[in-house]
């Protein structure tokens, strides 16, 4: 062997040997990471002011499903670990320690559901009835109990105009909103044509601006999207990419959903625009069962978000933070750092 290959030899084994020293550790820490589940933080944990409580807010969904979140989660369904200086490994904090706290209804959380119905001629001369029935439905399912402002219901509609129509604004009340439906007759409508992109835009624009005025009032909130149609967009104001655009380039909090019903629609076109989900009765008679069907998976989605808190034993030093969430056989991991130091005993 030459001088020259005995030192790259040399070298090559040094190299080996702090690399295998460097993740020793991380390889010998048993595995706590899992994606089946996925875990979304809508608010930071953060310290409760003069005690050792970290809060977050955060929202579960099934990972390999494009749309499946996961509600009906309880304190049991959580696992806290910390990792701080003197330690290895990330290492489960007791119950005793941890005092774990859990709300499937967060406080100062709002989820918001605008209906966006198609009230072209088409539908006000064929399906009004229906839909009047179907929208009550969808309402009852959202809506379980009246003052209940964590979910909030809007009406908004459109035809032929360049406008989106505001039937009912925002509100926890439940039979303003089933009263408003019900006096929906075909006068209401100016213009039979369908401006369905103009409307899938404006109801975007809507959702992110009232996403920012709750923000401002201190709220934490997301947004569903419902938009019932029986026809393809004949207005032709906006481009079908134009539509598809915004609703891709949405605030993450905003889910969209459509409802197609009749031969006119164009499916490839409503499954884009509602890409949390899409149904398509095949007639008038089957509309109410599937804005029902709907309406749970958007109660679902409400009451997937989740605030969690627990007071952590570490009293001082840089700290990660593994969440591990387990659903049936699904599990789902959430890690961040925080800083201990000044956490104290107190609890509350």
């Amino acid at each position: 062997m030459t001088r020259k290959t005995f030192l790259n030899v040399t070298l090559m084994l040094i190299v080996l040997f702090f690399n295998s020293c460097g993740s020793s550790i991380e390889n010998n820490c048993p595995n706590i990471s899992y994606s089946d589940l996925k875990i979304s933080v809508v608010q930071e944990p953060k310290i409760i002011p003069g005690s050792s409580k970290l809060s977050m807010i955060l929202k579960v969904d099934e990972n390999f499903n494009k749309y499946l979140p996961v509600s009906g989660l309880t304190t049991g369904n959580f696992k806290v670990y910390e990792k701080g200086p003197n330690d290895d490994c990330p290492n489960p904090i007791s119950e005793s320690e941890a005092n774990k706290q859990f709300s499937p209804s967060p406080q100062k959380f709002r989820h918001n559901t605008l209906i966006v119905l198609d009230l072209s001629a088409s539908v006000t001369s064929s399906t009004l009835s229906q839909l009047k029935s179907s929208t009550t439905s969808f309402i009852n399912n959202i809506i379980t109990s009246n003052g209940d402002n964590s979910y909030l219901v809007g009406v908004s509609w459109f035809d032929g105009e360049d406008k989106l129509n505001t039937l009912v604004d925002f509100t926890s009340d439940k039979n303003k909103l089933i009263n408003a439906v019900q006096n929906i007759n075909a006068g209401i409508t100016n213009d039979p044509s369908t401006d369905l992109y103009g409307a899938v835009i404006k109801s975007v624009d809507k959702a992110e601006q009232r996403l920012k005025d709750l923000q401002k009032e201190s709220y934490i909130s997301a947004f569903s999207i419902v938009i019932f149609t029986d026809g393809t967009d004949q207005a032709a104001r906006y481009s079908k990419q134009a539509a598809i655009n915004k609703v891709e380039g949405a605030n993450q909090k905003i889910s969209m959903f459509t409802i197609g019903l009749g031969t006119e629609i164009d499916k490839t076109v409503l499954t884009a625009i509602g890409k949390n989900g899409a149904v398509f009765p095949q007639n008038k008679n089957e509309l109410e069962a599937k804005f029902v069907e709907l309406a749970r998976i958007v109660r679902g989605e409400a009451n997937s978000y989740y605030l969690f808190e627990y007071c952590s034993p570490k009293r001082a030093g840089k700290v990660q933070l593994v969440l591990v969430v387990q659903y049936d056989a699904k599990k789902g991991t959430y890690a961040t750092t925080f800083d201990a130091t000044g956490l104290t005993s107190n609890c509350y």
